[in-house]
């Protein structure tokens, strides 16, 4: 009597995340305030997060000129979330980021009253502002404040507290290492206690992984180790869709310089004020 040959199962190895799984048609939404400043080439990202994490309320320690809180609020709309947008900033500046003059704060203020109402800017330190959120509500933490380690260090630890179990952590900067700049040495730290991924231009933009129910298409981003086939494809990519945003900032730019020494060229005693200013320092 033949025996019969016993069913063999097989497991099913999970596919390899590629560079596809981290691009969507969000990737490529042109960021529609683009002042200057380092955050320039990350836009892209920031329309990919907002579509996977789908945050229920977002912190940002830091905004200055607003481009990025600029970016995430322009993504939560396209894609029609309900989440909370908080921008904590005093606009003073520092010596990292430079001191700004009100008019920046003004104008930021209208560009989010108009576009994003749902966006709050607070005008308070990073600690003031600590009781004005609940404990465990924080899904999307974005930490662009002062950046000597010290600084970096406290942002993070005074604010864990708040983060809630589905939390991702952005830090930005994490590639400068000149005046002073500290957030590279404790980004070093967290990579050892955390899953992360780190993209490498527009001065480096880290992504941690802090809860444990972070959405599956981040913790598969912060799988992908630092010199993975995928890691690297997924750096280059959004370093090519950054470049583009870069270009029309560039772009603009020029027009506007061009603009202006026109309208100089058509009114001498403007020229003339603008030197004395200059000389003078205002």
């Amino acid at each position: 009597m033949l025996r019969e040959k016993p069913e063999t199962f097989r497991r099913e190895t999970p596919p390899v995340p590629t560079v596809m799984d981290f691009i969507s048609p969000m990737s490529f939404e042109l960021p529609s305030w683009r002042p200057d400043g380092g955050w320039t080439e990350h836009g892209p990202f920031a329309g990919w997060l907002m579509e996977q994490t789908r945050p229920r309320v977002l912190v940002e320690l830091g905004s200055a000129a607003g481009y990025s809180i600029s970016a995430f609020s322009q993504a939560i709309k396209a894609l029609d979330l309900k989440t909370k947008v908080i921008a904590v900033d005093t606009w003073a500046g520092d010596e990292h980021g430079g001191f700004y003059s009100e008019q920046l704060h003004t104008a930021l203020k209208s560009h989010l009253q108009a576009n994003y109402p749902f966006a709050e800017m607070r005008r308070m330190t990073f600690a003031d502002a600590l009781p004005t959120v609940a404990d465990g509500t924080v899904d999307v933490l974005h930490v662009d404040g002062r950046h000597f380690y010290d600084d970096v260090k406290e942002d993070y630890t005074t604010w864990i507290p708040k983060l809630s179990d589905r939390a991702v952590v952005l830090y930005h900067d994490t590639q400068v290492r000149e005046h002073g700049f500290g957030v590279y040495k404790y980004w070093a730290e967290l990579e050892r206690a955390h899953p992360t991924f780190e993209f490498h231009h527009g001065n480096g933009l880290g992504v941690l992984c802090y809860g444990a129910n972070a959405p599956q298409a981040l913790k598969d981003l912060c799988s992908l180790g630092k010199d993975s086939d995928a890691a690297r494809q997924v750096r280059n990519a959004y370093a090519r869709l950054g470049m583009g945003v870069q270009g029309v900032r560039m772009q603009e730019k020029r027009a506007a310089e061009k603009a202006e020494r026109r309208a100089l060229r058509k009114a001498p005693h403007l020229a003339l004020m603008k030197a004395i200013k200059g000389r003078l320092g205002r």
